[in-house]
């Protein structure tokens, strides 16, 4: 299959909102990618159009071929556990997509087609109950949780578009056109294009402005002091970060973090600044947190510990910093997943425990709403523990089976003890100073030997 290098600009194309249609019996759901609950991952649906019955089979290859793209390209690939990846598959009557100009019209489910508003790769479904109609209802019926949705045409000619549904064919170098829409619909990034585009509005996009005060560009975190601003499109800046001069539809007066990015040419990288904001807004949607425990976020101790914990979520190559506050106090060495509460370690009264995850990732430079950072809070009620009544101590003494004159004391766990003797009732001697550990203690008394009247006793200390 040859590949079209063609990278022209593709329009973002708004779908209306429409009344659920019925959904085909034949529609199937399954889910290709699993990292943790629906409630906390970005939940990707893949949608077969224009696959036969037949073609069928081949999609969910199809499917995974374009989830590992999306997901191997960075930032995405540093946080893939976040994502949960579903198909939701639906025959067609033929095969492929339709193209106006080539007289080519194939009866497909969706009703997908090229040469959309006259650009021949631009790939559209009909707004209405033909086509993001029964988009709808599938998702409605199958996968109401999902986030991103993305509709892959069985047809070799390179093509797609964006929107609130990103569509791309099975060209090899289609995926980009997803993947850039994603961009869009993800994170609200800008296209960085210089060609004009009537539908352009003067809102600034997080990789898109018209400020040139260095103090006041927003992305001035990862411009070097040295690099001249505006920055000339010259060879020695091609890999710096700065503001380059054409983006959101402007030749003039709009720019950009950097001279190449995926929002600009598909065949490019994301650049820093457009990544730093795709890692936010991963942020934005979840939780860094999945779970925690106690469940109850209320809990009382009396007399025995209780361990807290949490389930940070794990991205590829690096962990998320942990840290552990008693009233905004950080504890020192508390940076685990668990942390073991004693009463012993506080006094009586409520306290708030905290787990307090950041991500220290070196893809985020700027985070003003503090999205890296999740905590989760337990109110800790420690209640002084009344000790039971101590068992007074129980001396037995006699010979063991060896001849040694044994002594065996029995009482309370934690106990000190002064085990005394005496031959006359009158003086008494320190024979042994004890600890009970266990609740028994035995003693041997060698000088039980040379005497025949010995008496012993417990004093506790």
């Amino acid at each position: 299959m040859k590949c079209s290098q063609k990278l022209a600009s593709v329009l973002f194309l708004a779908c209306a909102v429409l009344q659920p249609q019925r959904v085909f019996a034949d529609a199937a759901i399954q889910q290709i990618l699993t990292n943790g609950p629906t409630a906390n991952r970005v939940n990707i649906v893949i949608l077969s159009e224009g696959y036969s019955s037949a073609d069928l089979v081949r999609f969910p290859d199809h499917a995974q071929a374009f989830l590992d793209r999306l997901l191997g390209t960075p930032p995405f690939d540093e946080y893939r556990s976040y994502f949960n990846a579903f198909t939701i598959s639906v025959a067609s009557a033929e095969s492929g997509s339709r193209h106006p100009s080539s007289n080519v019209f194939p009866d497909t489910y969706f009703h997908s087609s090229y040469d959309t508003q006259g650009i021949q790769y631009l790939i559209s479904i009909p707004p209405n109950a033909d086509g993001q109609g029964k988009v709808n209802a599938l998702l409605r019926s199958l996968m109401p949780e999902h986030d991103l949705v993305v509709m892959l045409v069985n047809d070799p000619d390179y093509g797609g578009s964006g929107g609130a549904l990103a569509i791309a064919s099975l060209n090899c170098s289609s995926a980009d056109i997803a993947i850039h829409e994603l961009g869009h619909t993800f994170a609200w990034l800008d296209d960085e294009y210089a060609t004009s585009y009537s539908g352009a509005t003067d809102t600034e996009r997080p990789n898109s402005t018209r400020e040139t005060r260095r103090e006041f560009i927003k992305w001035r975190q990862w411009i070097e002091h040295d690099t001249p601003l505006p920055t000339p499109d010259a060879p020695e800046y091609a890999s710096a970060a700065g503001l380059f001069e054409g983006a959101h539809y402007q030749a003039t007066g709009w720019y950009r973090p950097k001279h190449e990015c995926k929002m600009r040419n598909l065949l490019s990288p994301f650049c820093e600044v457009c990544a730093e904001t795709l890692v936010l807004s991963l942020y934005d949607w979840l939780s860094a947190i999945d779970s925690f425990s106690p469940a109850n976020t209320d809990v009382s101790i009396t007399g025995e510990s209780v361990t807290l914990s949490v389930t940070p979520l794990t991205p590829k190559t690096h962990a998320l910093d942990i840290q552990w506050f008693v009233n905004q106090t950080p504890v020192a060495g508390a940076t685990s997943a668990m942390f073991v509460l004693s009463p012993e370690s506080l006094p009586s009264g409520t306290y708030e425990v905290t787990a307090m995850l950041h991500d220290t990732t070196p893809l985020v430079r700027n985070d003003p709403a503090n999205l890296l950072s999740d905590s989760h809070t337990w109110n800790i009620t420690i209640t002084e523990h009344e000790p039971s009544a101590p068992i007074p101590p129980r001396l037995k003494a006699g010979h063991d089976g060896h001849g040694e004159f044994l002594i065996t004391i029995t009482g309370s766990i934690g106990s000190h003890y002064v085990i005394q003797v005496t031959t006359d009732f009158l003086t008494w001697d320190t024979l042994a100073i004890v600890t009970n550990t266990t609740g028994t203690i035995h003693l041997t008394d060698p000088a039980a030997r040379l005497s025949q009247a010995r008496f012993y006793r417990a004093v506790a200390q």
